[in-house]
């Protein structure tokens, strides 16, 4: 049976556990082979195993997205891995510092947008030429269009994510780069308990059993990257948009039986 993503290489950043690594499952079951990216060597292990003991193809990669200089070295070592890297996943980030503008730390927020911003526009630069009719998804949040009292530094890097997206779709219509930018709901991940214990907007009143199960989100990224949603590049897709849970079923669902006649 011919997968969506058969042939295909992704990368995906902070895969260690929540979203990322729900992620490279999703990507893993429609045929990718997924490099699954930490800060340190070994942390997507448990991942890589859970993907690999179902016969799918994935393997463990040291990526720090907040290190720039390193990351052309790194790309390039990840190239070496398949020969080739179709996908990119812009997972990683940090909520963090969550504090009020009064008492915000200058270095604090400057290595936030480093990590959601910066890293994902140094990968995408390392990428670019190797990176024709690629797909790049970057997980932005309902934080790129509201701001939230306390998360300044938060809410402006992911809105600044969203822009670097419209950006890729702007520049790379000539060589068929698309951007994609996914803000996945109210995940139940670590960042969504660090945001309960900091009780610092709304959003840290929300009872965990009112959170998604990161698979949701992962199963929508994994759509973006068929290309059975290429109609929705440079756009901000939010996975509570009515009807795109339903479409993403559907489009899965009917290209899955296709496979199989």
């Amino acid at each position: 049976m011919t997968r969506l993503l058969d042939g295909k290489v992704a990368l995906v950043t902070g895969a260690r556990t929540g979203l990322g690594a729900a992620t490279v499952v999703a990507l893993a079951k429609l045929g990718a082979t997924v490099i699954a990216s930490g800060r340190h060597a070994g942390d997507c292990s448990a991942v890589v195993d859970a993907v690999t003991v179902t016969g799918g193809v994935a393997s463990d990669f040291m990526l720090d997205v907040a290190d720039l200089d390193a990351i052309p070295h790194r790309v390039a070592e990840a190239l070496k891995l398949h020969g080739r890297i179709d996908i990119l996943v812009n997972n990683a980030a940090t909520i963090a510092p969550m504090a009020r503008l009064v008492e915000l730390d200058a270095g604090a927020f400057d290595a936030a947008l480093t990590l959601n911003v910066s890293g994902p526009a140094a990968l995408t630069t390392a990428l670019w030429p190797h990176f024709g009719g690629g797909r790049i998804v970057n997980i932005v949040s309902g934080a790129a269009t509201r701001a939230m009292s306390g998360w300044a530094a938060y809410c402006a890097s992911k809105a600044a994510l969203l822009m670097l997206t419209r950006s890729i779709q702007l520049e790379g219509e000539a060589s068929g780069i698309l951007g994609f930018a996914l803000a996945p709901g109210l995940v139940d991940t670590g960042m969504q308990a660090a945001i309960r214990d900091a009780r610092i907007n709304a959003v840290s009143d929300i009872p965990r059993e009112n959170l998604d199960p990161p698979e949701r989100a992962a199963q929508a990224i994994a759509w973006l990257a068929t290309g059975l949603a290429d109609d929705l590049a440079g756009d901000y897709v939010d996975v509570r948009q009515p009807g795109l849970q339903e479409r993403v079923t559907a489009d899965l669902s009917n290209n899955a039986r296709d496979g199989m006649e």
